[in-house]
């Protein structure tokens, strides 16, 4: 992996043997992630040999990404998934936990699903969500939208905001749904340089004021955008020393699953 900011050092103890990836899209046959267990069970291997324990499945709530009805991945569909791949993480003695989420899109269409309990939450808590925002545009109900679903007593998580066209230009937007009440989930990779020098800083920029919450892998595969976390908590620490890259990728992770509050 490219990393804009200095390879990390293999042995640097400033990064915790105990991550959190709150972010991963490790389910097969689900959206644009790994087609085969096979793949799931690699990428899981790799989380492990990075320092992750725990990893959140988080497939995007509709298999081709588009509000269609028709395509979603359903909450118990995904909770079959889950305990298949925990059976064979189990058999290929694995020391991986795999917990339940989804990737939630922002729209009008999506919340409908809600009163249907068809939305999976992070760890099927009905507290935390992932929510991605549309990638180069800013609908006028984007604030609305997060307000219904803390309305739901459901903290919105934004998900790589870093590589929003919008938030690059203007971090005061995201800034605006912070103020909201919702949380930031900066993408590893963007922070190593894996979507170029420019995400790489503004990421960095995020970090540095405040604006970000958490770091996720936001895995596709075993190749490119893979399960690491470990090179961007060692940047972290640089940036902001070894406890607030703890808190970023284990400590506050941890409190979401348990659906405590972070803030």
């Amino acid at each position: 992996m490219s990393n804009f900011w200095g390879k990390p050092k293999q042995n640097d103890n400033l990064v915790s043997s105990d991550m959190i990836d709150l972010h991963c899209h490790i389910l097969p046959d689900t959206d644009d992630g790994p087609q085969t267990w096979e793949e799931s069970l690699e990428m899981a291997r790799i989380a492990v040999g990075d320092g992750i324990r725990t990893l959140v499945a988080t497939p995007h709530l509709f298999r081709h990404r588009t509000d269609n009805l028709g395509e979603v991945n359903e909450r118990e569909t995904i909770l079959q998934k889950v305990e298949y791949l925990r059976h064979l993480l189990h058999q290929e003695n694995i020391a991986l936990e795999i917990l339940a989420g989804c990737d939630f899109p922002l729209s009008w269409e999506a919340l409908k699903l809600f009163s249907q309990d068809r939305v999976m939450t992070i760890n099927d808590g009905k507290r935390y969500l992932l929510l991605e925002l549309p990638h180069t545009s800013w609908p006028l109900a984007t604030a609305e939208i997060c307000h219904a679903i803390l309305l739901r007593g459901i903290t919105p998580i934004i998900t790589h905001p870093e590589r929003h066209f919008v938030i690059q230009e203007k971090p005061e937007k995201l800034g605006r749904l912070l103020d909201l009440g919702c949380l930031a989930q900066l993408t590893a990779g963007s922070l190593t340089g894996m979507f170029g020098r420019r995400v790489a800083k503004i990421s960095r920029h995020l970090v540095q004021n405040g604006y970000i919450h958490l770091v996720a892998s936001d895995a596709h595969s075993t190749q490119g955008r893979v399960p690491l976390l470990s090179p961007a908590a060692t940047l972290l620490s640089r940036l902001l020393g070894p406890e607030e890259a703890t808190a970023m990728t284990a400590t506050i992770p941890q409190k979401i699953i348990r659906g405590e509050a972070v803030v």
